[in-house]
């Protein structure tokens, strides 16, 4: 790439926060309240990109429209009452947040995420420094892959969109990243199933594990005195 990087923005689950133990322990709950056996980790993991809906599907295959619309409020509730009970920051990445506000380099959240379960999630936790922009899906009437809410977080990161860098772990991440005009970078230790993996592959970076970010930050940028 021949653009600098001035601003990093982040996808949420599956690649800023790891929240798929969080989910599956809601989805636990759910299924031992009817006494049914839940879905098992990976298969929840490998699901949760897909959104709450996808979630209760997996759990409930064969409910009709009104039952499924029950568990799946009952699932939701399970997720708020335990949003933070085991989600964190993905290992690696809290170096390469520290040095983002070492050089005060601006970095953001986009996620399809609701605001209302962006917001609780992220009262539990304190950054190296603060996000400029938190985009979630209902933020604008449209989501990714849209590139409105990505155009609309380089606007208040103050950062032209061809000098941001997006990660994300999904392949609408990057095709959110593209259609903005963002460097893309693909999250491959995210919730993707690894026989999709090569969806990821028109990013401009990839990155294997959450210190491949950090690492990649550090290079980025230097420290200003």
């Amino acid at each position: 790439m021949t653009n600098s990087i001035e601003c990093v923005l982040f996808d949420l689950d599956g690649t800023l926060f790891d929240t798929s133990y969080d989910f599956c322990y809601a989805l636990n709950l759910t299924c031992a309240e009817l006494g049914i056996q839940p879905p098992g980790y990976t298969e929840v993991r490998n699901t949760v990109s897909q959104g709450g809906a996808a979630l209760t599907r997996l759990a409930f295959p064969q409910a009709d429209d009104a039952e499924f619309e029950i568990r799946r409020k009952q699932f939701l509730k399970h997720y708020e009452d335990n949003i933070a009970l085991h989600t964190q920051v993905f290992p690696g990445l809290q170096p390469g947040l520290v040095h983002l506000a070492e050089n005060n380099i601006p970095w953001g959240i986009v996620t399809n995420k609701p605001q209302g379960l962006t917001t609780h999630l992220l009262k539990h936790f304190q950054f190296p420094s603060e996000p400029k922009t938190i985009i979630c899906g209902d933020t604008l009437p449209i989501r990714k892959p849209n590139p409105e809410p990505m155009w609309l977080a380089a606007k208040q990161c103050g950062i032209a969109p061809e000098k941001c860098l997006y990660l994300g772990d999904h392949p609408r991440d990057i095709e959110a990243g593209l259609n903005a005009n963002m460097q893309t970078g693909a999250a491959l230790f995210g919730y993707l199933p690894e026989d999709k993996i090569d969806n990821l592959a028109q990013a401009h970076y990839i990155f294997r594990t959450p210190y491949d970010i950090t690492k990649f930050i550090k290079t980025q940028f230097n420290k200003r005195n």
